[in-house]
């Protein structure tokens, strides 16, 4: 995997304060497996969407590189008897070859080398089975989002758009599944407390970290939005979890 330390002094605000998925996009992708499936959770971070596996009762195989967001998953989910942590990247998991019959990249594809993990998910994917992609994206349509977007450009270095996920994803699945790629979405606004909220955006790969000169405005700037918006503990955001699918040629 590309970018393995990029989340390296965010895993605190990233296992606190990231969201999960639409329960419709969950309901769609445990419908494609049966109960005895095998899954291969690629780039599962703090275990997000690896809880979701378990809970339907899917043997999971969570691989993640970072040993930060990786000790993050032992603790939350380490005593799951169907779990297995592995320590790899996602072009060479070292997984056993035809082996899966689900394998899912919830918020990670976009990291990842496209071709090399195509090749991977081949040699270990069962014939039959299927590749997801989930990403969740905001809405620029909002207001509020709009307003966030300029503070991102003022104090976060790198940073092009608050769903650069999803535009990358777009791009990079086109190429992945070639004309096998099927494509749904889901609205999914998201609740947050307000300091909740600002934890999710410090857990973005281009927010600053807190030793960078403008990590402390970044932070006081966040709040002063949020306070301008609403006098409420609570913010929801417009937010759409997107799901890419489709079996691959063997």
């Amino acid at each position: 995997m590309a970018n393995e330390t990029v989340f390296n002094q965010r895993a605190d605000y990233y296992d606190r304060a990231r969201p999960g998925y639409a329960p419709e996009a969950v309901q769609a992708i445990m419908g494609w497996v049966k109960a005895e499936a095998k899954a291969a959770d690629i780039g599962a971070g703090t275990g997000i969407f690896t809880r979701e596996l378990l809970r339907h009762g899917i043997e999971t195989y969570a691989v993640e590189p970072n040993a930060q967001m990786r000790a993050k998953l032992e603790k939350n989910l380490g005593t799951e008897y169907k779990l297995h942590i592995v320590a790899a990247s996602a072009e060479e998991t070292g997984l056993p070859a035809d082996s899966f019959d689900l394998i899912a990249a919830a918020s990670s594809f976009h990291w990842l080398d496209t071709a090399a993990f195509l090749a991977e998910c081949q040699r270990i994917l069962k014939r039959e089975g299927i590749v997801c992609l989930l990403i969740n994206a905001r809405d620029y349509q909002d207001p509020f989002t709009q307003k966030q977007h300029m503070l991102c450009q003022k104090y976060c270095p790198g940073f092009s758009s608050l769903k650069h996920g999803l535009e990358k994803t777009e791009t990079a699945a086109e190429k992945f599944f070639g004309q096998a790629l099927q494509r749904q979405e889901f609205a999914f606004p998201l609740c947050y407390e307000k300091e909740q909220f600002i934890e999710r955006s410090l857990s973005s790969s281009y927010a600053p970290n807190p030793q960078d000169p403008c990590y402390g405005y970044y932070r006081s700037e966040l709040r002063k939005l949020l306070d301008e918006w609403t006098p409420e503990k609570y913010i929801t955001v417009k937010n759409t979890t997107v799901l890419f699918w489709g079996k691959l040629d063997k």
